[in-house]
């Protein structure tokens, strides 16, 4: 695969969204006491991942509020390709749901040249989950002090600095195939099966850095296991206030 354009990586914002298939029969079935049966949300995230606790936590204030159960599948790995096919065969009524990350829409068709759904058919979008910062995640022993030390370190070493992700054309892969555009610099990318061992990969040294969001990588953070040196962002988080903008940590201005 070529290394994606800023055009790919630009869709590297976390932002999450809700989808139901496209199909007139949904309209109809609204239209009476929905919902009457239970209701499933499929999603491409492992258990305990930050965009899937945020579906979680829909899914149950959704049951309160409908009267019924929403039960959440989870459906990990193939690039969300498992998630989306049993979404494609379910239910064609209303009653499944599929949280997708952006990329599922926006990049992926121009990543992959045969894709296993249609974005523009197959999804009817309901609307946006969230959106999240990434944070460069570094083991706490890490020799990095600052992103700007990453980008000396990889200049030195073309090729030989990694950084990881859980899949080719995911946020985090884009985001830092951007970051290597922008530094003029060459890293490896090491795919994890899924986010848990990402992360843990940071820890234990496996790898340079990884971006990451607080959902995700947060629970490792508070625990002392990685350490955040910067946000990718233009402005400090209120949340984190100690943690620099990449600009102020050495790295690119506008990443």
């Amino acid at each position: 695969m070529n290394r994606p354009s800023s055009l790919f990586a630009a869709t590297a914002a976390a932002i999450a969204t809700l989808t139901l298939a496209a199909t007139p029969a949904r309209v109809s079935a609204q239209a009476t006491d929905w919902p009457t049966k239970p209701v499933r949300i499929l999603t491409p995230f492992p258990a305990g991942a930050g965009p899937e606790t945020v579906t979680r936590v829909l899914a149950e204030k959704l049951g309160k509020l409908w009267g019924k159960p929403v039960i959440v599948e989870n459906r990990p790995g193939a690039n969300g390709f498992l998630a989306i096919s049993a979404f494609k065969q379910g239910d064609k009524d209303g009653y499944d749901l599929i949280q997708l990350d952006n990329v599922h829409l926006s990049a992926y068709p121009y990543l992959f040249k045969k894709l296993p759904y249609d974005p523009q058919k197959d999804f009817e979008l309901i609307d946006p989950l969230f959106k999240a910062a990434f944070f460069f995640t570094v083991p706490v022993n890490s020799p990095y002090k600052t992103v700007g030390d990453i980008v000396a370190d990889a200049k030195a070493k073309p090729g030989k600095l990694n950084y990881g992700s859980w899949s080719v054309g995911n946020p985090v892969h884009l985001g830092s195939a951007l970051f290597e555009t922008m530094t003029g610099t060459q890293m490896e990318h090491v795919i994890y099966k899924e986010t848990s061992q990402l992360y843990l990969g940071v820890a234990n040294g496996e790898l340079a850095f990884a971006l990451g969001s607080s959902g995700t990588s947060g629970a490792l953070q508070r625990a002392g296991r990685i350490k955040y040196l910067a946000v990718a962002g233009p402005k400090r988080l209120p949340a984190y206030p100690d943690v620099p903008t990449t600009a102020e940590s050495g790295g690119p201005k506008d990443l």
